[in-house]
Order: C-alpha cells, then structure tokens, then sequence
C-alpha cells in the first residue's frame, strides 16, 4: 500500500497500520519531517520513505533530507500510484 502523508500530526498513528511492504511518501507539510533534526522524524515508520520534491523546495528542505528517504517528483508520483494497487491518504 501506498502512505501518502500530508500533514505531520498523521505520522503519530501511522506506525500502526504500516506493514514491511508499504511505501510511505511525504507530501506538503509532512516533507518537514524529513529532517533528521525535526521532532517527527524519529516516527517514521522503517519502511520505504520517500518525498516529493517540489514540496522540499518550497520550504527549502532539499539540503536537510535525509539520505535514506528517496526523492521523487510528480512523474515518479504517478509511478508510485501505478505500482501500488491500494493508497491511503492521511
């Protein structure tokens, strides 16, 4: 299944409806949490993590992404959505 997280309050419950198979990918406000130094970062569930980097750069996080979270634009979005049979969006 494919996590697609907005908002940073959702990672809090997260890690319980997660499996091993999941990829997780951060979208607008929850692309903070990519910063290893940011409070949330530390619920990221460890699964595939990945951002999209518009996002990133609006808020000018490119340099503070952490190194195991692959970067995705909108076109490796719609992969994601293609590859993944279910998506939740929290």
């Amino acid at each position: 299944m494919l996590h697609i997280i907005s908002r940073l309050h959702c990672l809090d419950v997260l890690s319980r409806y997660v499996s091993a198979k999941d990829t997780l990918l951060l979208v607008e406000e929850a692309v903070y949490a990519t910063n290893p130094k940011h409070r949330k970062h530390a619920l990221l569930p460890s699964v595939k993590v990945k951002a999209l980097e518009p996002d990133l750069a609006a808020r000018g996080l490119e340099s503070v992404c952490a190194p195991h979270i692959e970067v995705v634009d909108f076109a490796g979005f719609v992969d994601l959505t293609a590859e993944h049979s279910k998506s939740i969006t929290w």
